[in-house]
């Protein structure tokens, strides 16, 4: 499930924000909405498999457009507006009650207040559907060279790209039933399976460079067709396709209910 929220400044401020810290500074409008509980839970503990902490949320960058300045800034004017998901309902609630009750958040010069909110009625999936979307996918994985770590991130085209988008979504699901207190049989885990393709898409224009804390990430935008079990579909839809999903990667929505022949 999903919320669509709007923010503005008390003050009738711009919403003007570093090029290079849109991200993070989407990332800590999120955690200082939560409870602090629910801040500390997910940032220090998340919901552990096989040595990794997910944290079951995602976000999409912000919808609106925005204006380049000459200072390396970016105008949005006077409102941002961004999704909000996570297939755990008190995580999705505790982020929802919080950002209504609260008066505001400051952020620098900023002291931004809830203007309006949308709770997004759950979407019904098939196996075969077209996914647009909100924020960049991304996929790497991490070698050692010279006793330095570097990542290699996968494009869309690759086949490992594929194969560890299908992991990660196998992962988050078995998190997300264990999180409800529900019992997972692996041997059906392992029967599910999810396929990506690039539909509309476009290296030149779509490959994404975002920094995020001082990293640099590499991911994808797009229109993407998601074939498989609508499991897992339903999980990458929730809780994010693809990896670091918790800091803003791999939110999408339905471009097209009616997916037809490419």
């Amino acid at each position: 499930m999903r919320i669509k929220m709007t923010f503005t400044d008390l003050n009738g401020q711009d919403v003007i924000l570093p090029v290079r810290s849109t991200k993070y500074f989407l990332h800590y409008l999120i955690y200082n909405t939560f409870s602090e509980q629910m801040a500390q839970k997910l940032y220090l503990e998340g919901f552990p498999i096989n040595g990794r902490k997910f944290k079951l949320f995602v976000f999409s960058d912000i919808l609106e457009k925005g204006k380049l300045l000459r200072n390396k800034h970016i105008s949005f004017g006077k409102q941002i507006t961004f999704y909000f998901s996570s297939p755990l309902d008190n995580v999705l609630n505790d982020f929802g009650e919080n950002a209504i009750q609260k008066k505001f958040i400051q952020f620098n010069a900023l002291h931004l207040h809830l203007e309006k909110i949308f709770f997004e009625e759950e979407y019904v999936f098939s196996d075969d559907i077209l996914a647009h979307t909100l924020s960049p996918i991304t996929e790497y994985s991490t070698f050692e060279h010279n006793g330095k770590k570097l990542r290699y991130y996968y494009r869309p085209t690759e086949s490992e790209f594929k194969h560890l988008i299908e992991e990660n979504a196998k992962k988050k699901y078995i998190i997300i039933k264990q999180a409800q207190g529900m019992s997972v049989d692996e041997k059906a885990v392992k029967d599910l399976y999810l396929d990506i393709e690039p539909y509309r898409f476009s290296l030149k224009n779509d490959e994404k460079v975002v920094y995020f804390k001082g990293t640099v990430i590499r991911g994808y935008t797009g229109v993407y067709r998601l074939t498989g079990s609508p499991e897992l579909i339903k999980t990458t839809y929730n809780a994010g396709l693809g990896a670091q999903s918790s800091q803003g990667f791999g939110m999408w929505e339905v471009w097209n209910t009616e997916v037809k022949n490419a």
